[in-house]
């Protein structure tokens, strides 16, 4: 395994020291080429505001890789949004937490105070994207939000870090999942990218700032029993909406009472929700390449009408399906030639 270390700052220069160290190419201070002997991909950094900075890395690693990240005089949080297709490995205080893919929970946020280290998953593709905040902008929301209003969701450290660690909700999803298309070599790929970055720190601090009026109204057991139910959600995407009355059972609760804490956990509801997680399927099974034709994939998914299937996905993306369709490459064989002796 190659390890490397570095620090960040919400000025670029923190990347000059980590692409000499790994052999990759740094090109405008913005985007590091990973070297062919590690993989292929890059990452992306740009400074948004004064205070708050974006990192987006997507990548394939062909080698095993740790990436240390040393605290530094930097005042920031770092919010590490993942939506890989398999999880990877954040270290923190030599404990070591899955994070990415759908079965794992995918934000964290660490203290710059606190070192951690990174270790992508190998021969899948990792995409990942981390907020550096300057702590002065979040006083406030810290001062109004004690970690403890967070103990079921935060792994705790000490009060004076706090370390979180939750689901991202199904908005951010879909923002982090409209980057996976676009190039980060294109002119406007930056400034997408900083309105992405600052629509997930809003999703953010509104889902906190809502929990405030919600804290102590769900219990751990019902939070236990709503995430099993977007566990069996998840685990049963290629089959129908399983309804209210089942998971809710499911659940232990009333159809009310369950809608209602879903909505509130998840900022969703469970039909929402599975459907959204639906639509992000599709987009892998569109560009898997496995299919001759969108009918396959639709009934792949359990649905009837190719036009609903279009128009679910179009609320979502903003895209046809056949936009994202990578049609399957037939292999022609060729006759066998058989000589008559």
């Amino acid at each position: 395994m190659k390890k490397f270390t570095h620090f960040y700052s919400l000025t670029p220069e923190w990347q000059y020291q980590l692409a000499k160290e790994m052999g990759g190419e740094l090109i405008d201070n913005k985007i590091i080429v990973l070297p062919e002997n590690l993989g292929e991909g890059h990452s992306f950094f740009t400074q948004i505001t004064p205070g708050i900075s974006a990192l987006f890395m997507d990548f394939v690693l062909t080698t095993p890789i740790k990436m240390n990240r040393l605290k530094s005089d930097n005042e920031l949080y770092i919010f590490h949004f993942d939506l890989s297709d398999h999880p990877s490995i954040i270290k923190i205080d030599n404990i070591d937490y899955k994070i990415g893919s759908s079965i794992n929970l995918g934000l964290a946020v660490i203290s710059n105070a606190i070192e951690s280290s990174f270790k992508p998953a190998i021969n899948e593709r990792t995409i990942a994207l981390r907020l550096l905040v300057d702590k002065k902008l979040l006083n406030e929301f810290i001062k109004n939000h004690p970690t403890e209003e967070y103990a079921k969701r935060k792994i705790k450290i000490d009060k004076n870090v706090p370390y979180y660690y939750d689901n991202i909700d199904s908005n951010s999803l879909l923002l982090i999942q409209s980057l996976k298309s676009k190039s980060v070599f294109d002119a406007s790929f930056d400034p997408y990218l900083k309105g992405i970055s600052l629509k997930l720190l809003g999703n953010f601090l509104n889902r906190y700032t809502d929990s405030v009026a919600v804290k102590n109204e769900i219990t751990e057991v019902e939070t236990e029993a709503i995430n099993k139910t977007k566990t069996y959600l998840l685990d049963h995407l290629y089959n129908p909406f399983p309804s209210v009355p089942f998971l809710s059972k499911m659940a232990g609760m009333s159809p009310s009472k369950y809608k209602m804490l879903f909505k509130k956990e998840f900022n969703s509801t469970p039909n929402n929700f599975f459907v959204q997680e639906k639509m992000l399927l599709a987009t892998k099974l569109l560009q898997s390449g496995d299919y001759n034709t969108l009918t396959e994939i639709i009934y792949e998914l359990n649905y009837s009408k190719l036009s609903y299937f279009c128009t679910k996905y179009y609320d979502l993306f903003h895209r046809k399906p056949s936009e994202d369709f990578v049609k399957k490459n037939r292999v022609i064989k060729k006759p066998e030639v058989y000589i008559k002796i």
